[in-house]
């Protein structure tokens, strides 16, 4: 009698935690649905596109002129940045008043060209646009000099009465020997 005992909570316990994944993975492909619904609902207009192309675009033209004010004007007042060092800056005052100084020290004769740039958006109203820029080689801050590289940089925008601005970006120098060597998939559009 004790063993049929064991053996039925055996089962209903074997049942339950069934019942339990298929609840699971039924919820899992729901979301993984709905995320793809998403996508194809939040999907940037061909306008809204070049908009943002065109920002990056201006942003060139303005870094090769040295004019920080014309490089931030699309920047949201409480934009955040990410150098390729590291440095973190709060706000579009602090974001204007560092490049302002680097471009008129160690940055005023570095040269940067787009090279790619993808954009998607990441939500009704926000946008994500990843990009190449190639680098000209420029003397370091601590006097030894930068030499030429690609930096792949992330733009995350959103949509305001206004237009387009920038929330965010964060720039990284591209490692070539590590890229050359990694077989990563190709990026997702």
């Amino acid at each position: 009698m004790k063993t049929m005992l064991a053996s039925k909570q055996h089962t209903i316990a074997i049942l339950l935690l069934a019942a339990g994944l298929l609840g699971w993975t039924g919820d899992a492909m729901a979301q993984q649905t709905k995320s793809k619904q998403l996508a194809k609902t939040h999907q940037l207009s061909p306008a809204d596109d070049l908009a943002i192309r065109e920002i990056l675009k201006d942003q060139e033209t303005a870094w090769n002129k040295h004019d920080m004010i014309a490089f931030t004007k699309a920047f949201r007042d409480d934009a955040e940045g990410i150098n390729v060092v590291g440095m973190y800056w709060q706000g579009k005052a602090a974001l204007l008043k560092h490049l302002t100084d680097f471009h008129a020290t160690f940055l005023k004769d570095c040269q940067e060209y787009l090279e790619e740039v993808q954009v998607h958006s990441i939500g009704e109203g926000y946008a994500v646009a990843v990009n190449i820029w190639k680098v000209d080689a420029f003397p370091g801050p601590g006097g030894g000099v930068i030499p030429a590289c690609r930096h792949r940089s992330t733009v995350v925008l959103a949509k305001e009465v206004d237009g387009w601005k920038i929330v965010h970006f964060h720039n990284t120098t591209i490692d070539e020997a590590a890229l050359k060597g990694a077989s990563a998939p190709p990026p997702q559009k």
